[in-house]
């Protein structure tokens, strides 16, 4: 590191320039392609914050790719229509480096572990996914432990592919009821290093504080644009299902396919979804808002999996989403929003059926 970046240490330099950059971020919130209300725009100078935090713990906070920890997003972290049902994990890494990665399976319903170049600090260098692996590729102990070597240069055993531009390791973890399932445990470790990590250096600071910004301002940037993409994709309360690629490009796991779309509705509407599941691992549906956050689950229902939601004599659902609960036995609450995003999940299925939609009248559906 430069002197120059530690002199911006001494004389406040660094402070100044993040909070310049952070300010750029305030811009997306402003865009008119959203159509965004007043409560959308107060939900996204939240996001904003949600996003800098997660920013911070990145770039700021982060032990660095010698010494990496797994680590939840902070609380209320959203982003990139994120599935409620999940816990993920993250950790950031030096793909030239080997690593170990070791835990114990439990109970939770389904697991991956996805090799990433997902950093919104340089979005044009947003390259997807390498290497992926799902609970069922991996070989278990008796007892449900495993290791997982991540490595560019393959290796017996369970191996995780890592491209020469990885730069975190992505565990996802998806409850099909909390309740009753216990998440991963799960641990990793640079093979070769010892010891703990070097003291702080002032020189990283600035860079490190710029990363944080450039992040929050990357990511919401991006998801905004991906949100407008929607529109241009299929018509408003209907759904489209990006290709392939673009899932892989957005760091999607190869197993999951999602039908995406946005929605709006009048205070006497509601959308009525309906699908005849494939056979599949899992399956959900869930809203969001403008910004592509999943809503609130933990008071309300604004998602559904196949676990909870009741089905027709023929195996099929029918879904209700309602400003009010209008009686119907798989209702989603709009919680407070009257438009915003949506996605329904096939994992692991052997087709990717189609959701139908329809908008009716609340009084209709009674």
């Amino acid at each position: 590191m430069s002197e120059d970046a530690a002199a911006k240490v001494d004389d406040g330099r660094a402070w100044e320039e993040f909070c310049a950059l952070l300010a750029k971020a305030g811009a997306v919130i402003q865009r008119d392609d959203l159509d965004t209300t007043r409560f959308d725009r107060a939900e996204g100078l939240r996001y904003l914050t949600r996003l800098l935090q997660a920013g911070l713990t990145s770039f700021v906070e982060a032990t660095g790719p010698s010494h990496p920890v797994f680590r939840p997003l902070p609380d209320m972290v959203k982003m990139g229509l994120d599935n409620p049902d999940n816990h993920y994990v993250s950790a950031s890494i030096d793909a030239r480096r080997d690593y170990r990665i070791t835990g114990k399976r439990h109970s939770i319903h389904y697991l991956s572990i996805a090799a990433q170049n997902q950093n919104f600090a340089a979005r044009d260098k947003i390259s997807g996914g390498a290497g992926h692996l799902n609970d069922g590729e991996l070989a278990l102990a008796p007892d449900g432990s495993f290791e997982v070597i991540a490595s560019q240069n393959e290796h017996p055993g369970n191996w995780l592919r890592l491209a020469p531009d990885t730069k975190q390791l992505l565990v996802r973890q998806t409850f099909l009821d909390r309740a009753k399932e216990r998440p991963v445990d799960v641990a990793i470790e640079c093979i070769g290093e010892d010891g703990a990590p070097a003291p702080l250096d002032p020189a990283r600071i600035p860079g490190q504080l710029q990363g944080a910004a450039l992040y929050a301002l990357g990511c919401a940037q991006w998801f905004a644009d991906w949100v407008v993409a929607f529109h241009d994709k299929a018509p408003v309360n209907t759904f489209h299902l990006p290709g392939e690629e673009e899932h892989r490009r957005v760091g999607g796991d190869p197993n999951i396919r999602l039908w995406l779309g946005a929605w709006q509705l009048a205070p006497d509407e509601a959308l009525v979804v309906e699908a005849t599941p494939p056979k599949c691992r899992y399956w959900n549906f869930q809203l969001g808002n403008v910004w592509a956050e999943s809503l609130d689950h933990r008071f309300q229902r604004v998602h559904i999996n196949s676990g909870q939601a009741e089905l027709n004599d023929d195996g099929s659902f029918r879904l209700v989403v309602a400003h009010e609960d209008p009686g119907a036995p798989n209702w989603i609450t709009t919680a407070g929003h009257e438009h915003g995003t949506m996605g329904l999940r096939w994992v692991l299925a052997d087709s990717l059926p189609e959701p139908r939609t329809r908008v009716v009248k609340i009084g209709d559906l009674r």
